[in-house]
C-alpha cells in the first residue's frame, strides 16, 4: 500500500514537472527577438505555481462538510466528539482509510481557530470518561439481560 503512494506521488509530481518544462520552453521557444525569458526561471516559476495548485489549504467550509456539521450549531465540544469518534472510526489499522482520517484532522484544526482559548485535552478526557460510563452502563444492561434468561 504505501509502495503504491509512493510511486502514485512520483508519477504525479513528475508528470507536473514535466509538463511546466515543456510550458517554460515552448513559451520561450515562441519568444523571437526582444527580451528573451531564462528557461529555468519560467520552468521554475510554472513548477511552484503547479505545486501551489495541488495543495489548498482547507476552507470552512469544506470543514463543516466533513464533520457534517452547521455553523449555527458548533461549539468546540461538539466538533471534538465528532473528531474522536471519526478519527477513531478511520483508523487505517481497524480497515479505515488515512486519507480520511487526516481530512477529518484538518477540517478539526480548522474549525478549532475559532476557539482559541479551549483546551483540547480536557474535552477529550471528558469524552473519554463518557464512553467507558457508557460501556460500563452497556455491560451492566447485558448482565441483567442474561441473569433474567
Amino acid at each position: 500500500m504505501v509502495k503504491r503512494l509512493i510511486i502514485k506521488l512520483i508519477i504525479e509530481v513528475g508528470s507536473t514537472v514535466a509538463k511546466s518544462f515543456m510550458k517554460a520552453y515552448t513559451q520561450t521557444a515562441k519568444q523571437q527577438g526582444g527580451k528573451s525569458a531564462n528557461p529555468f526561471s519560467e520552468f521554475l516559476n510554472q513548477t511552484m505555481q503547479a505545486a501551489n495548485l495541488t495543495h489548498k489549504p482547507m476552507t470552512r467550509d469544506e470543514a463543516f462538510k466533513i464533520l457534517q456539521l452547521t455553523a449555527e450549531k458548533t461549539n468546540a465540544e461538539e466538533i471534538i466528539k465528532i473528531y474522536w469518534r471519526q478519527f477513531h472510526k478511520n483508523d487505517p489499522i481497524k480497515g479505515g482509510s488515512f486519507y480520511i482520517q487526516s481530512m477529518v484532522h484538518n477540517a478539526k484544526c480548522e474549525l478549532m481557530k475559532d476557539f482559541p482559548d479551549i483546551n483540547e485535552k480536557d474535552i477529550l478526557e471528558k469524552i473519554k470518561k463518557e464512553e467507558e460510563n457508557q460501556k460500563v452502563k452497556e455491560e451492566d444492561v447485558k448482565q441483567e439481560e442474561q441473569k433474567e434468561n
